[in-house]
């Protein structure tokens, strides 16, 4: 009998400090990242761990962990080029989608070096042209879903990593998927550093006390109205402006959509009008002429990022702070000369 005792008091044992160890490898996987929703990095004992989680799919979670840092990237967003830019990794970039749209005079310039491949397009690429460019990593925004060459791409070893930072609510959550291109390009501590410069900046630049006008974004697209959700990223860069957004109270974390006569109606106190998507005032008629009879067409102060579109694309997801130093311009009524990324549209 006191044999059994002895016996049963040993397994007890073991099975406690088993469950301590589980324990404490659940308390020391630290994720860095204290903003995004979707990204976690993990410290572990031979590099990160990466873990995603899929905004729509709650029980979907991407995991990799990567020991060393990657030779070759294929990026198929301008986003994703800009962190890059921003550590001056772009000697690592391999591929791209289409070489119009970039803004990196470094990525141009390996380009007309043929160092890069142009993909053209992220459903339809090429992926013997992807092989050719002897990628690690692919980086996808699946805008349109799941990555159609993902099972395909991965059977031939290359991994392939989804980035949902167009689906964070808060600018500092988009502008902490830095982090995920620091583990890729062996510059964790330095991403780290750039963030928290970030940081402080965008929270310096908050002017939530002060409203100005009414606000309103978007233009036409087909038949409908398309502008920020309310719950969106860009919306919370609209409200930490000072801005008062027509749209701010609606849901979603994407974008609404409205018929004109709704435009109409909605914007009859607009006084700033941002991201119509043109330079000038010609050209936003000229593609719909019914834009003049906006009540906010004639009287109100348009802004747009389009006289540089590629810098705007490629910078401001890791940029907030510039964005909103813009933006709080703009609504202060300030002198709006030397803004980083928009200017008047006349």
């Amino acid at each position: 009998m006191r044999f059994f005792l002895v016996v049963l008091l040993v397994i007890l044992a073991s099975c406690l400090h088993q469950v301590k160890q589980s324990q404490q490898t659940k308390s020391s996987e630290v994720n860095i990242c204290h903003h995004s929703k979707y990204l976690g990095v993990i410290k572990t004992k031979n590099g990160y761990l990466i873990r995603i989680q899929h905004p729509d799919r709650k029980n979907q979670h991407f995991h990799l962990n990567i020991s060393s840092p990657a030779k070759n990237v294929a990026v198929l967003s301008a986003t994703h080029i800009g962190m890059l830019s921003a550590l001056n990794e772009e000697k690592r970039i391999a591929a791209i989608t289409d070489i119009r749209y970039v803004y990196s005079p470094k990525v141009l310039k390996r380009f007309q070096q043929k160092q890069i491949i142009a993909l053209q397009n992220e459903q339809s690429m090429s992926v013997d042209q992807l092989l050719r460019s002897k990628s690690e990593y692919v980086i996808y925004s699946a805008f349109s879903g799941s990555f159609s060459q993902e099972k395909r791409l991965e059977k031939l070893g290359i991994h392939c990593i989804p980035n949902f930072d167009w689906r964070e609510q808060t600018a500092l959550g988009r502008a902490e998927w830095i982090l995920l291109f620091g583990v890729l390009s062996g510059k964790v501590s330095e991403a780290i550093q750039l963030f928290r410069t970030i940081e402080l900046a965008y929270n310096r630049s908050k002017n939530s006390n002060i409203v100005s006008s009414e606000m309103i974004s978007g233009n036409v697209t087909g038949d409908f109205w398309y502008a920020p959700a309310g719950e969106s990223f860009m919306a919370d860069i609209f409200r930490n402006a000072g801005l008062n957004y027509v749209y701010h109270q609606t849901k979603g974390t994407g974008s609404v959509a409205y018929s004109r006569e709704k435009i109409m109606k909605d914007g009859s106190n607009v006084k700033i009008w941002l991201n119509p998507g043109f330079s000038t005032k010609k050209e936003i008629i000229c593609v719909h002429p019914k834009a003049k009879y906006l009540p906010f067409f004639k009287d109100s102060k348009i802004f747009c990022y389009t006289h540089n579109s590629n810098k705007y694309w490629e910078f401001s997801t890791l940029r907030p702070d510039w964005l909103l130093e813009d933006l709080a311009r703009i609504a202060a009524g300030k002198t709006t000369k030397g803004l980083h990324f928009y200017q008047e549209v006349k």
